[in-house]
């Protein structure tokens, strides 16, 4: 049943699911970046210092470790940074559902008011066919 809310709900209701779209985007990339963690700190440990005691080669050795070490720390800032962009999505998401639900309740009000109207209306119907009746019964 149409209300004068339903346009306003329909609304709101489009907007929660580009929310909720936002929020399973923001979900799989702060996944897939933990993923990518995970991977460059497997490959650091798979690292091996080399065994021969040449002064380039490890020196070598120590400037990749500095760079796996300073690509995971870029990451978890990134990731940070997505959590972050999760919480705020999320409150977003909060707000967006309050103000639906608010529609919503209204618009089950006008919907409960306009079947009351109708009933009351048709129980005056009812009740003039009952008169009627009963006269033109006598």
């Amino acid at each position: 049943m149409k209300t004068k809310f339903s346009i306003i709900l329909k609304i709101k209701k489009d907007i929660l699911n580009k929310i909720e779209r936002e929020l399973i985007t923001i979900n799989n990339a702060i996944a897939n970046k933990e993923k990518e963690i995970a991977n460059l700190k497997s490959q650091l440990k798979e690292m091996k210092v080399p065994n021969v005691s040449v002064y380039q080669e490890l020196l070598s050795f120590k400037n990749a470790v500095s760079a796996f070490q300073l690509e995971i720390e870029q990451e978890n800032n990134i990731l940070e940074l997505m959590k972050s962009t999760k919480i705020d999505i999320n409150k977003k998401y909060k707000l967006a559902m309050i103000e639906y639900e608010k529609i919503n309740y209204l618009h089950l009000q006008e919907i409960e008011w306009a079947l009351n109207r109708l009933s009351r209306e048709e129980q005056k119907v009812l009740d003039e066919f009952g008169g009627i009746l009963h006269h033109r019964n006598k």
